[in-house]
């Protein structure tokens, strides 16, 4: 719909009292005046909460100054704000958005993705006091700006941040720029190119959940806050992780290059682990009971070799499937080459191969039995008189 043209036609706020909850704008065109011509809705739709712009174009520099008479003040009840994919063709003429920090000084719920942004002006931080989730994914933001939005005062609500494919390069001053959000306890930093991990980090107090996800680390060191409770670093180059996290409920190690399971020492409260598509070859019982309270595991699509010590622990295991979920499915025979793209479940390899020991055994033990029953017949008849005799 174009709207750039939209002017409200003037009824009393008595006449219309419209129940809507969701105000939603999909492949719009807007303007400056628009903008503003829509913000009269407020008045007629008091129970409003959440407001959505979905591949809209904005033409226009976000000079918001509706006259006097017209001012509104803030979005009622409105706790979310959504903008995707928003167009600005005149982008780099576009104001600093000073005339709607009022507007949004209650909204709880703000998400710009893929529309450009680089930088939140740090007034405009501080006056978003009651923010609490905050998705800037997609966008053009570098530690030099961020530091800047991320100010002290700025946000003091924020719990969730999410910052994922932008332009991040260091983790460490990352979490360094972001101490001053006392309250953060999520972090998306997910599908940003980093620079190897320090040994060292300072995070904000109450981290609990950090997204390293795709980010191209090759190794994870104690730069990880210890007060994490979900950590995920799924699609990585990790081929080990050794990291002790007490207090880690939730591992995602995902798409990685790991050949065995983590020491479950390492984490005392884990419950969910998931390990798909690495190099796993194995598991055993040892390694499962390390984990003690561990609920939930996800390791197919791994390169399995389908051993008689795997083979014997997964038939000693009818529960198997309450702690993984995607047994048997996903778990498929790699090697040997005879029970290839089998599963794992329903593979039965050759006696042999499974009592190499027990067979080694039974045929030394007809060996002796054949020799000791030479040794008696030749005594028998004489068979060494009748040698010598020979030779």
């Amino acid at each position: 719909i174009n709207v750039a043209n939209f002017r409200f036609s003037e009824l009393s706020a008595e006449e219309i009292n419209a129940p809507m909850k969701k105000l939603a704008f999909r492949n719009a065109d807007l303007t400056d005046e628009s903008f503003n011509e829509l913000l009269k809705l407020l008045r007629y739709t008091p129970e409003l909460l959440q407001a959505e712009f979905d591949d809209c174009a904005l033409d226009g520099v976000g000079d918001f100054q509706p006259s006097e008479s017209d001012i509104v003040r803030e979005l009622g009840k409105v706790e979310t704000l959504i903008i995707r994919r928003l167009h600005i063709p005149r982008f780099y003429s576009f104001n600093d958005l000073s005339s709607v920090y009022s507007l949004l000084e209650k909204v709880k719920r703000i998400t710009v993705e893929s529309s450009k942004v680089f930088l939140v002006p740090y007034e405009f931080s501080q006056r978003l006091r009651s923010l609490e989730f905050l998705d800037l994914s997609e966008n053009l933001m570098v530690e030099e700006y961020l530091r800047n939005s991320a100010c002290e005062g700025a946000w003091p609500s924020l719990q969730t941040l999410i910052l994922s494919q932008n332009y991040l390069k260091s983790i460490e001053r990352t979490g360094e720029i972001l101490l001053t959000l006392k309250n953060l306890t999520g972090l998306d930093i997910s599908r940003n190119s980093f620079r190897p991990m320090p040994d060292t980090c300072r995070w904000p107090p109450k981290m609990r959940f950090l997204n390293l996800s795709s980010t191209g680390i090759w190794a994870v060191k104690t730069c990880i806050p210890q007060t994490l409770e979900v950590l995920d670093v799924s699609n990585n180059n990790l081929d080990s992780f050794s990291l002790f996290l007490p207090r880690l409920r939730e591992l995602y190690l995902s798409r990685n290059k790991l050949k065995t399971l983590p020491d479950g020492s390492l984490f005392p409260v884990l419950l969910v682990m998931k390990i798909r598509e690495n190099a796993l070859s194995t598991f055993s019982k040892d390694q499962f009971g390390s984990f003690p309270k561990l609920e939930t595991l996800e390791a197919g699509d791994n390169h399995f070799i389908c051993s008689c010590e795997l083979l014997s622990f997964t038939l000693g295991q009818p529960a198997l499937s309450q702690v993984l979920p995607d047994w048997p499915d996903s778990y498929l025979c790699n090697s040997p080459p005879g029970l290839r793209g089998q599963r794992v479940q329903e593979a039965r390899p050759s006696v042999l191969e499974c009592h190499q020991a027990l067979l080694v055994s039974g045929v030394c033990c007809a060996l002796l039995l054949l020799i000791l029953l030479i040794a008696g017949l030749c005594h028998h008849f004489h068979g060494l008189w009748y040698l010598r005799m020979m030779w």
